[in-house]
C-alpha cells in the first residue's frame, strides 16, 4: 500500500539504493500547478478547482515559499550523496504563469541547493497566451535552454471546445516571439484525434505548424482520461468518439507529413530533424536513465527504488509540510502495476526496456516483474493491439513500426470500457 514518507526514512532509503555507486544520475522536475484555463482534455487538472488553478501572485505566494523550502531541504542532502543534475524540466500546469520574481526565487533555491553546472538542458513549458517578450527575457536571463509550447490545435472552434485560453493568432505568433528572444530550441505540442475533429482540420494545423519550421514537434494521440470534461462528454455522447482506425489514420497522416518534411520519430510522438534538438528530459525518463526528483504539489519522483508523489488533492497539505511526500511506494513485484508508467514509457522508445537500467532504477529484475500475472496479461494485450516484441539478452522492445499502432489501439481499447481489441 502507498503511504506518506518523510526525510527520516527517504534519505536512508536512497543511500541504501545507491550502494557503492559513484556519481549517480539525476533529473530535476519542478511542478507549477497554475494555468490560465482548465482544459477539457487535461487529466492533470481534473481534481483542481478553477479558482486555485488561476491563482494570482498573492495567492501563489505560499506555494512558491513551500516549493523553495522543499528544494533547499532536499537539494543539499542529494548533493552530499553524489547527485549532480543532468537535465531540468519545469512543467505543470503552466510555469510561465509565474511572475519573473517568482521564477527567479525558485531558480535561486535550485541554484543554492544543487550544482547546476552540469545541466545539459533546461526546458520550460508554456502556452501561447502566456508568452510575451518580458517573460522570454526572464527565461533567457535565468538560463533556460528550451521552451515547449502547448498549441494542441490551430482550429479556433477546436480550441474553444478543448477549453484552451489561446487563439490561433497567438499560437502562430509564438514561434517568431521565441526566435526574436534568441530561443532557438523549442517544441510545438499538437494533439491528433480530438473527438469530433475532422482529420482535415488536424492536417491543416500540422501543415501550418511545419511551415514555421520548428526544431521539435510532439504529436500526442488524444487520450480520454476519466473525469476530464471531454471524457464525460464522450460518455454522454455529446461529442463523437474517434474509433481506433480513425485515430490511427490521423496519427499516420502526421507520420507521413513529418517524414516528408525531414523529421524522424525518436520516441513515440516526438519528432526532430536533428538529434541535437531532442527533448533530453524525455530521453532521460523514457530510457530509464537514472533517478528523478520532483518538487511541488503534483510532482512525481522515482528515486531510491521508490515511486513518490505529492497528489494534486493534497495541495493544502503540501503547503503545510513540503518536506513530506503525500504518497510513497517502494517498487515490489507484489504491486507490479506501479511499474506501468516506466515500462510503458520505455516501450515507446526504439531501445525499449534496458534490463540493467531497469534494475538500477527499481531494484528489481525485469524477468521477475515480467513473470507477474499483471505484466503477462498486459504484454498479451499489447500484442493483441498489434505490438511485436523483440528481445535480446539485454533488453525488451517493441518493433518500431508497431509502436504507434499498439499504443493507439491500447488507448482505443481503454476508451471502449473493456471491449477486447482486434489484432491490428
Amino acid at each position: 500500500m502507498s503511504h506518506a514518507i518523510g526525510p527520516t526514512r527517504l534519505i536512508p532509503a536512497i543511500r541504501e539504493a545507491l550502494g557503492d555507486e559513484k556519481d549517480p544520475r539525476l533529473a530535476l522536475y519542478v511542478h507549477v500547478p497554475f494555468c490560465s484555463s482548465k482544459c477539457h482534455f487535461c487529466d492533470w487538472v481534473t481534481d483542481i478547482p478553477v479558482a486555485r488553478l488561476r491563482a494570482d501572485s498573492r495567492e501563489r505566494s505560499p506555494y512558491v515559499t513551500a516549493l523553495c523550502d522543499q528544494i533547499r531541504f532536499y537539494g543539499p542532502q542529494l548533493t552530499r550523496l553524489g547527485y549532480r543534475p543532468e537535465v531540468m524540466y519545469w512543467g505543470g500546469g503552466t510555469p510561465t504563469r509565474l511572475t519573473g520574481d517568482e521564477m527567479r526565487a525558485v531558480h535561486q533555491a535550485l541554484d543554492d541547493a544543487f550544482d547546476l553546472t552540469g545541466l545539459r538542458q533546461w526546458s520550460v513549458e508554456t502556452t501561447p497566451n502566456d508568452l510575451d517578450p518580458a517573460t522570454l527575457d526572464t527565461l533567457r536571463g535565468l538560463g533556460v535552454t528550451r521552451v515547449s509550447v502547448g498549441v494542441q490545435s490551430l482550429n479556433p472552434y477546436q480550441l474553444r471546445k478543448a477549453g484552451r485560453a489561446h487563439s490561433r493568432e497567438q499560437a502562430l505568433a509564438a514561434v517568431p516571439l521565441l526566435r526574436r528572444a534568441g530561443i532557438d530550441e523549442f517544441n510545438i505540442d499538437l494533439i491528433a484525434g480530438f473527438p469530433g475533429e475532422a482529420v482535415e482540420s488536424f492536417e491543416e494545423t500540422l501543415h501550418t505548424v511545419l511551415a514555421l519550421d520548428p526544431p521539435h514537434v510532439s504529436v500526442y494521440p488524444y487520450r480520454a482520461t476519466p473525469k476530464t470534461v471531454m471524457a464525460m462528454q464522450l460518455d454522454r455522447e455529446l461529442v463523437e468518439a474517434r474509433n481506433r482506425d480513425g485515430m490511427i489514420d490521423a496519427y499516420e497522416r502526421a507520420m507521413a507529413a513529418l517524414g516528408a518534411a525531414g523529421y524522424h520519430e525518436y520516441c513515440h510522438g516526438y519528432w526532430v530533424r536533428d538529434a541535437r534538438h531532442e527533448d533530453q528530459d524525455g530521453n532521460y525518463k523514457y530510457d530509464l536513465a537514472g533517478d528523478k526528483i520532483g518538487f511541488g504539489s503534483g510532482a512525481e519522483s522515482i528515486i531510491g527504488h521508490h515511486l513518490l508523489w505529492n497528489e494534486n488533492s493534497a495541495y493544502a497539505r503540501y503547503l503545510l509540510a513540503p518536506r513530506e511526500f503525500s504518497a510513497a511506494h517502494r517498487f515490489t513485484t507484489a504491486e507490479p502495476d506501479r511499474l506501468t508508467a516506466p515500462v510503458g514509457g520505455a516501450l515507446m522508445t526504439r531501445e525499449g526496456v534496458d534490463f540493467a537500467r531497469f534494475r538500477r532504477l527499481t531494484g528489481l529484475d525485469f524477468a521477475d516483474v515480467r513473470a507477474t500475472p499483471y505484466f503477462r496479461q498486459w504484454f498479451e494485450l499489447l500484442e493483441r493491439c498489434g505490438g511485436r516484441f523483440v528481445e535480446t539478452p539485454y533488453s525488451l522492445r517493441l518493433e518500431p513500426s508497431t509502436i504507434h499502432r499498439a499504443y493507439i489501439t491500447h488507448l482505443a481499447y481503454t476508451m471502449a470500457h473493456g471491449l477486447a481489441p482486434e489484432r491490428a
